[in-house]
């Protein structure tokens, strides 16, 4: 009997000591997450004041360089697409973003997005106790894991997001972009017949609510194509036709085929710096991006 009772102490006492360092590990890492300048931390945190933004998946972050469209224009920029970024995360993100933030004048969306699926939703746990439509979405695709994360708070820290949070703790993201060159030889081998890009239907249906409630606030959206690498033999026509029929009255500035030269591209659907920096240059002078002080 004494037995038990000693061991029904200890485990009594272990079980405090877990949820206690569970409760203050969150807690430390919820502060950690929230100082960083890792772009969705940014988000959450508030008090950002960009005039113009830009969401997408990996082309949005490699085709749109923040601090040249600050150099460009003259205002506050910030990039906040992220890999494998599907519309009903980005309409989610930038819903919150607006709640949390100053509104920004100009919205710039790489529309491609809509034909991602639903990769990045796993990542969302980092942010969902900040966020309930991030929750929504992480809880509706993984709800056992959902549910675990609200037991053990300090689970949702286990993520590539965290990882990035504390990458970028004392420095900022928007430096990040691929800086490479694809190689000819690579290149020469990539043409195998045209690409065709179907959109899925949630996404564009992500994307025309998105659209609708930023031009409800005032703000301007811009939907844009960057440059694919002409060895891709992208076709975005779907693309086009979709974002037409759900967006209609929005047009899409489409440059999937207004750079050739292999050395603007990381590989044959990212831009690199230069590239970047070149399709940039080709907004201001459209007009896409607004008034550009420096050329």
């Amino acid at each position: 009997m004494r037995d038990a009772k000693r061991f029904a102490a200890w485990f009594a006492l272990l079980v405090i000591v877990v949820i206690a360092g569970d409760r203050i590990g969150a807690f430390v890492c919820s502060r950690v997450l929230l100082a960083s300048q890792f772009r969705f931390s940014r988000v959450y945190r508030g008090g950002a004041n960009a005039d113009v933004l830009v969401i997408g998946d990996s082309r949005g972050v490699h085709s749109f360089y923040a601090p040249s469209i600050e150099k460009l224009t003259g205002r506050p920029a910030l990039n906040l697409s992220f890999n494998s970024m599907s519309m009903p995360i980005a309409e989610a993100l930038l819903t919150d973003y607006l709640e949390r933030n100053n509104a920004p004048r100009l919205v710039l969306i790489e529309v491609t997005c809509v034909v991602v699926d639903r990769g990045l939703v796993s990542e969302l746990r980092t942010y969902a106790g900040l966020s309930k439509r991030l929750e929504a979405l992480y809880a509706h695709e993984h709800p056992q894991a959902a549910a675990a994360g609200r037991l053990f708070h300090l689970l949702p820290y286990d993520s590539e997001f965290f990882s990035r949070a504390l990458m970028y703790l004392r420095r900022s993201d928007q430096d990040w972009i691929m800086r490479n060159t694809i190689p000819p030889q690579l290149a020469d081998s990539l043409a195998r017949g045209p690409w065709r890009l179907h959109p899925l239907q949630e996404n564009l249906d992500a994307l025309g609510r998105l659209a609708a409630m930023l031009r409800a606030r005032g703000i301007e959206v811009k939907l844009l194509i960057a440059p694919y690498h002409p060895a891709a033999m992208a076709d975005t026509d779907a693309i086009t036709r979709g974002v037409h029929h759900i967006a209609p009255g929005v047009p899409i500035a489409d440059y999937a085929n207004a750079i050739e030269p292999s050395q603007y591209f990381a590989d044959r659907v990212h831009m690199n710096l230069d590239g970047s920096e070149l399709l940039l240059g080709m907004l201001c002078r459209d007009g896409v991006l607004g008034g550009c002080v420096a050329r």
